[in-house]
């Protein structure tokens, strides 16, 4: 809730309390509250974002707000429960439909499948605004709060830095950059009803060797990539290194700088752009470390070291 900080304490509870005596943004929040507070007890697996937008579409709620300013304290407490009534509303029935809230997009980015390979390779979907997962790397899974290990790779959408929100979400405005050419996992998203995206998991998904088939070369170097440089190598250092005490500290720093000059040197022989290393490749090692409680640092000279720090959570941004 929003209070003027010029106030009481006595005066914010009165806010709280007392609809008679709020302003529209105090409205707004006690209703967001409210909300909150029954998403905490009940088993809803849809957004709470998703009914706020539903019910502020809903005839009950355009009137509140176009009139409010101008109830008198009566009024103002009858709307107050007509709005608690018509949320207790949607919370029983959520419509059928997608209302573009934006939440899917925040939650996670999508994972190709193999019906979108027209949509790389007719440029609808740019090249370089994709990653592969690995096998054997941990994803959180899209269906249950719970971390699994891949046992075949994704090719996924990026996601922005530090956040599980897709790349081609357009923050500003809720809305999809490639809406028209969105990838089939966004097209089955539906949060009144995830069986239709369970069941389009169970379909063929997009592999690199479905990307770069034709390019017999490409699809070696990634298999000897995967042979050297496997997430499985690096994970096993790192418990090596744990019950070694440290000790083989120099091992895992020797297998990041292989795996960094592998890509790299690949990369610039075959001309790959570097925004699609991740693509080819996979995410570094480098990138991966902070999983195991590491993180590597460039300095100024251009060497690079590995550096403890606070362990993350595993598994990769959003979902496979």
């Amino acid at each position: 809730m929003t209070v003027p900080s010029d106030k009481t304490s006595d005066e914010s509870r009165r806010d709280r309390s007392f609809p008679a005596d709020w302003d529209m943004d105090t409205l707004r929040a006690n209703w967001v509250e409210h909300l909150e507070r029954i998403f905490r007890k009940l088993p809803v697996s849809i957004p709470m974002k998703r009914v706020i937008f539903q019910v502020e579409r809903t005839p009950v709620h355009q009137e509140i707000k176009a009139r409010w300013n101008d109830m008198d304290g009566d009024e103002r407490l009858r709307s107050w429960k007509r709005l608690l009534e018509e949320s207790g509303k949607v919370l029983e029935e959520v419509l059928p439909v997608c209302v573009l809230c934006g939440e899917c997009c925040r939650r996670g980015s999508p994972t190709l499948q193999l019906e979108d390979l027209d949509l790389l390779r007719s440029g609808r979907l740019p090249w370089n605004q994709l990653f592969t997962i690995r096998r054997g790397q941990p994803v959180r899974s899209p269906f249950k709060d719970e971390i699994a290990f891949l046992v075949d790779e994704r090719v996924k959408v990026r996601e922005k830095p530090g956040t599980q929100e897709c790349v081609f979400f357009d923050h500003a405005t809720d809305r999809c950059l490639v809406y028209a050419d969105r990838p089939a996992q966004c097209r089955a998203q539906a949060c009144w009803d995830p069986s239709v995206a369970e069941d389009l998991a169970r379909q063929p998904y997009l592999t690199r060797r479905d990307v770069f088939g034709d390019i017999e070369l490409i699809v070696e170097l990634i298999a000897e990539h995967d042979r050297r440089c496997s997430f499985d190598a690096l994970k096993e250092a790192f418990e090596r290194l744990e019950a070694s005490g440290g000790e083989n500290l120099d091992e895992i720093v020797q297998l990041l700088a292989y795996e960094d000059h592998f890509r790299h040197f690949l990369g610039e022989q075959l001309k790959i752009p570097p925004e699609s290393l991740d693509l080819v490749f996979g995410k570094s090692l480098a990138d991966l470390v902070p999983l195991f409680g590491f993180r590597v640092e460039e300095q100024a000279d251009g060497s690079k070291c590995l550096l403890a720090e606070e362990r993350a959570a595993p598994g990769e941004p959003g979902n496979p």
